[in-house]
């Protein structure tokens, strides 16, 4: 179905660019692409940004759990040392 749905839309969409002359057909199918690949250019430079930022974040949020997973172990070892000395008593 997909396929088939595919094939309409290039079929439809290649019949809409059919030149009414060749030099016309050229000069706004170039303007055209050209204003395409700038629009994929600016979207690739947001979506790069956006990746750093979130690598960043990413980055920051491991630092973090690090820490908390310290900070659980030394707990945990705490608890374990203060339960050990109860049972001694």
């Amino acid at each position: 179905m997909a396929k088939k749905m595919l094939s309409c839309f290039l079929f439809f969409t290649t019949a809409l660019m059919l030149p009414t002359s060749a030099s016309a057909f050229d000069a706004t199918t170039d303007a055209n692409l050209r204003r395409s690949r700038d629009a994929l250019l600016d979207q690739e430079q947001h979506l790069r940004e956006a990746a750093d930022r979130i690598s960043d974040q990413i980055s920051r949020l491991q630092q973090q759990l690090g820490t908390v997973n310290d900070y659980l172990r030394d707990t945990d070892n705490a608890l374990r040392d203060v339960d050990r000395s109860l049972r001694s008593e």
